[in-house]
């Protein structure tokens, strides 16, 4: 190491060249990463969506959603198939092993599909295949609304819009809301068709047949080819109304003779309003991995350039831009990493003088700007566990050049010049900072490969990772060629240069200041280590323990006031769409005002839902309410107390249901509570659900706003025919199916693409608006070989209990339960009590319970934590003997990191917190990577003292390699406390911004950490300057406790033996 660190000093114009190349490559990661607030986390899926106009709910799972979960079971890495039968559709969504390659999983997914499709019915509309992402809420909201332009003119200029959003390569999908669908109309008369004897059937083949593409080939004729076009499809409306239905003789009855075609809307399916405001609004939703910021800027462009030919009076408003929120975020967060340089720069410089701490503090941004570099290059995004993850390897990151510059200053002060000093520093410490950072990544390993939603917080063991790699370069590399260069003592007045050299060679305890009054506390424990050893380990265990006794409890990951939340509606019963509305625009009116909410947004549709995001059954409609930011915010009340708020305003609403909802951030997991109750017996499964239901709301406190997805049936009417009737008049099935049809959505009998628009448009046959009610079903005539015959004749209507949906999982039939907590409520707590109630309690036969959300994800994460942690001690052992080539050594490193555990649970009683599965996990793995760095250097100082010192005891040994090494071991904790502790007393300092915020969104989402770290840190670092020192001085007493032992037993007879 020698050797090259005076190689590289003689090549000094190429060892910066390099360092300003990385930086610069850096710089140029810095602006090109995707940005984002939460990191994107999602396991690969892939949604099917298969279109079958008017099936019932039932015959959808039978004919749709069972043949496709048996073809779609048999692709590999498949983890979950999740399906949903309607009315007229059915949706299946796989989700995949989260290692899976998302393009591989949807190739595999449309070959299934295609074998698939010989299994389903003949008019089934092509199955729709696409990427399912489960967090897909918009990025942003695009309303068009309009007092003065025709329907049909903004809802052109929506589609128009819609079609350049989609042209964007970030965009995933732009979906539409409140946009009716075009239909062509042909309204029939009853007594037309009558009167010409036409059935039903007959007017189906007459458009079907006349409406097909025909490729009718070439002809060679020997001195030429020629292709042959038959024009086969309708071109216009005019070619439909004179479509041929009849001809008898001479006579044509065209479709114009019995009924009027025009191009209209489909019946509405819902509302869409912003703001109080009926109007029609696109939600886009952006690709995995892109980037929020710059994708929104891009559709704003592109939004922008396409409107400016749109006529006046039509309104564009953005709305729901969570870029705006991303920067802020982004923008405030990086201000505090800049604050928190600024402070540990402070400290460093206060500790080393000017030059050192110029080149301890220039790791910091070199160490950053190689781990963007490696960020860039690895396809991640810059968000705030990126940002995070540098904050809290801070301290970790000027480690290693503590520990070469304090070396380097201690042999500049024995008169060594700067070249010798630094190279004997980098020859020295070598071992001892490689050891120590490679322990540090083991110790952070396992949080890079956290499986289910634990990806969450993948990037910031990642960013640690590289941050370390690129401290570790600077400190072996980089420091010493600079030091060489430009290094030295600071101006020091001669008794602190004294002191240094005394350092190496007087005896501890005559040293003054600080370092005297240390070496001589210490001096008193090391003649009892065994003692304080036994204090210290016991008050650990105790702090422990008292927590699991009076701590509170587990969480996945902390609440932090929300910036916007989610109203849901739901009504039972046949509600028509236009009640529906009223019910939504009722629940608008009564938030509408409060002065907290900066945009809401209204949508109502009629039941269930056909998209990819799903729908509990009863949900008819709801609100996405947005309130002000923090700093337009013109109350004081916190985001809860606002939610509050609207709760409270809407709980006197009487005949629907109305749900409150935190827009939560953190990991995508669902509600504190949720339930999977699975069977293949419905009535069965409905049972099951109420008794547990009924259980929760009765005899579990600490649960709000439980609601399940079993649905107060409606009605509907089933026709049921007498086949043996209906042969004798000569009528088929698909008569009477096609007369039903003309009462209620009409017959598609094709379809059409008018020129003006670049999508299909149905073509449908139907009766008179006026004809089209359940009255018409008992006068419905149908034509037969005998004539006109009612329908009634052979049909019995009947009414019954309707089913609108029909939810299957993994095969089975599925009913879920979901619940919020409290507040101060812990969700781990009641679900163990569920849960034992559960194993107590028959449910029925063959019904299943699975806890989903946070209870299977928390498991998840705290079963891989203890087999990764279990793991990372056996690897770090390795590494430990390794390095110090005794068990004994290396088990001292790892009890200290055991023992500083206790500092966490400390701080978890100090703030009265709960340990979070994921944010206190990390914390306790930061610690472990510093508490190693700092034992691993003092044990190999005090290895080194003993090489050189063979005489000596190990009692004086362990106490000066304390004594030694505790300025680099205070400056590397007291910098990481430093940088942290704004964030944990719950401020977020912007250095770059000039602002000081108490309690804010930043501060909130990493107060919990922080302040665990800040705590367990200073317990830690006490530990490691005490029980090291006590552990290496221990084997010394326990080899000399027989002589002892036996001084105590002979004692007796010297004192007789000296008597006589």
């Amino acid at each position: 190491m020698r050797s090259f660190i005076l190689q590289a000093i003689k090549k000094s114009r190429t060892s910066l060249s390099v360092l300003v190349l990385v930086a610069l490559s850096g710089f140029y990661a810095l602006n090109y990463l995707p940005k984002a607030t939460d990191p994107d986390v999602n396991f690969p899926g892939a949604y099917v969506g298969v279109f079958f106009e008017g099936v019932s709910p039932e015959d959808s799972e039978r004919l749709l959603a069972k043949p496709l979960e048996d073809a779609l079971r048999t692709i590999e890495g498949v983890e979950r198939i999740r399906s949903t039968s309607g009315t007229g559709y059915a949706n299946v969504i796989i989700e995949f092993d989260q290692d899976m390659d998302l393009d591989k999983a949807l190739y595999d997914t449309r070959i299934k599909v295609d074998e698939a499709k010989r299994q389903l019915p003949d008019d089934v509309r092509e199955p729709v295949i696409r990427e399912f992402s489960t967090s897909d809420e918009p990025i942003l909201t695009i309303s068009l609304s309009s007092d003065v332009l025709p329907q049909r003119v903004l809802v052109n200029l929506t589609q128009d819009l819609l079609d350049v959003i989609e042209t964007h390569p970030n965009v995933l999908t732009a979906e539409l809301n409140g946009v009716p669908e075009d239909l062509i109309e042909a309204v029939v008369e009853k007594s037309k068709l009558e009167a010409y004897g036409i059935s039903m059937n007959q007017l189906y083949q007459a458009v079907s047949n006349n409406n097909r593409v025909i490729p009718a080939g070439s002809q060679d004729t020997g001195k030429g080819r020629f292709s042959v076009n038959v024009p086969s499809v309708f071109a216009s409306l005019d070619d439909i109304e004179r479509l041929p239905i009849k001809v008898s003789g001479s006579s044509v009855v065209t479709l114009r003779d019995v009924a009027s075609v025009r191009l209209t809307y489909k019946d509405r399916g819902g509302y869409s309003r912003i703001n109080g405001k009926q109007s029609l609004s696109i939600d886009v939703t952006k690709r995995i991995g892109t980037n929020i910021i710059d994708t929104v800027a891009e559709v704003r462009e592109l939004v922008n350039e396409a409107t400016k030919d749109f006529p006046d009076g039509v309104e564009i408003v953005f709305v729901r831009d969570n870029s705006v929120f991303a920067l802020a975020m982004i923008s405030e967060l990086q201000g505090n990493v800049l604050t928190s340089i600024a402070l540990v720069m402070i400290v460093v410089l206060a500790a080393l003088g000017f030059r050192t701490s110029m080149l301890v503090g220039m790791a910091i941004p070199f160490s950053y700007l190689f781990a963007l570099l490696v960020l860039l290059l690895m396809g991640k995004q810059f968000n705030f566990m990126v940002m995070f993850g540098m904050l809290i390897s801070m301290g970790m990151t000027i480690d290693g050049s503590i520990v070469i510059t304090e070396y380097a200053d201690r042999k500049l002060a024995e008169g060594m010049n700067r070249i010798e000093a630094y190279s004997a520093a980098a020859t020295r410490m070598f071992w001892p900072v490689l050891s120590s950072t490679v322990t540090t990544l083991i110790a952070f390993s396992p949080l890079m490969l956290m499986p289910g939603f634990g990806k969450f917080i993948r990037d910031m063991p990642i960013t640690v990772f590289c941050v370390l790699v690129g401290s570790l370069l600077y400190s072996l590399v980089f420091a010493p060629i600079l030091g060489a260069m430009f290094g030295g003592l600071a101006k020091q007045s001669e008794e602190e240069v004294n002191n240094l050299r005394r350092l190496e060679s007087s005896d501890p305890l005559s040293l003054p200041g600080l370092t005297g009054t240390y070496a001589r506390k210490v001096n008193q424990y090391l003649s009892t280590p065994g003692q304080t050893i036994f204090i210290i380990l016991s008050a650990m265990i105790l702090c422990i323990g008292l927590w699991f006794q009076h701590g509170k409890g587990i969480i996945y990951f902390p609440s932090v006031a929300p910036q916007e939340a989610d109203v849901y509606i739901y009504a039972r019963g046949n509600l028509a769409v236009d009640e529906i509305r009223d019910l939504a625009v009722e629940a608008e009116q009564r938030i509408i005002d409060m002065e907290d909410i900066e945009m809401i947004g209204t949508w109502s549709n009629s039941g269930g839902s056909m998209g990819m995001r799903g729908m509990d059954n009863d949900r008819v409609g709801g609100m996405f309410v947005d309130f002000y930011s923090e700093d337009d915010a013109v109350s004081d009340r916190s985001g809860f107390e606002i939610i509050d708020l609207i709760r409270e305003n809407l709980s006197d609403i009487s005949g629907y249901i109305v749900m409150v909802e935190a827009d939560k951030d953190g990991p995508p997991i669902g509600r504190a509570l949720q339930l999977n109750v699975k069977g293949k017996d419905e009535v069965a499964l409905i049972r099951a659900i109420k008794k547990i239901r009924n259980y929760i709301e009765n005899e579990v406190t600490g649960f709000t706003d439980v609601r399940d997805t079993t649905e107060t049936r409606g009605i509907e009417w089933e026709l049921n025919i007498d086949r043996t009737k209906a042969a004798q008049y000569g009528a088929g099935l698909s008569d009477v199916g096609a007369a039903v049809q003309m009462v209620t959505n009409g017959i598609k009998v094709g379809e059409y693409r008018p020129l003006n628009l670049d999508r299909e448009v149905d073509i449908r046959v139907r009766f008179p608006k006026s004809e089209r009610n359940i009255d018409q079903l008992e006068k419905l005539n149908i034509q037969t070989q005998r004539g006109l015959v009612p329908v009634s004749s052979f049909v019995n209507t009947n009414i019954k209990p309707a089913t609108k949906t029909i939810s299957r999982q993994d095969g089975m039939r599925v009913q879920k339960l979901s619940a919020e907590t409290m507040p101060g409520v812990i969700a781990s707590v009641k679900i163990k009590q569920i849960k034992n109630w559960l194993e107590v309690t028959d449910l029925g036969k063959g019904i299943t319970v699975e806890f989903d959300g946070f209870d299977k994800y928390n498991q998840e994460a705290t079963d891989y934590l203890i087999l990764g942690f279990i793991t990372m001690l056996f690897v770090m052992l390795i590494v430990l003997v390794t390095q110090f080539n005794s068990f004994y050594q290396a088990n001292i490193v790892l009890s200290a990191i055991l023992l500083s555990f206790g500092g966490v649970f400390i701080s978890l009683l100090i703030l009265d917190r709960s340990f979070s599965t994921l944010q206190t996990g990390i914390c306790c793995v930061a610690l472990a990577g510093i508490v190693v760095n700092n034992n691993i250097v003092l044990i190999d100082t005090f290895n080194l003292l003993r090489k050189n010192n063979p005489g000596s005891s190990i009692k004086s040994l362990a106490l000066r390699s304390a004594v030694l090494r505790l300025r680099p071991v205070f400056l590397t904790s007291f910098t990481t406390i430093a940088g942290l502790m704004p964030i944990a007393l719950g401020y977020s300092i912007d250095l770059a911004d000039r602002t000081v915020k108490s309690g804010s969104y930043i501060a909130s989402y990493w107060e919990q950490m922080s302040g665990s770290l800040v705590v367990g840190l200073s317990v830690a670092t006490i530990l490691t300057l005490v029980v090291t020192p006590c552990a290496l001085a221990l084997t010394e007493s326990v080899q000399s406790f027989p002589k002892k032992i036996f001084n105590f037993m002979t004692k007796p007879l010297k004192v007789i033996f000296r008597t006589e």
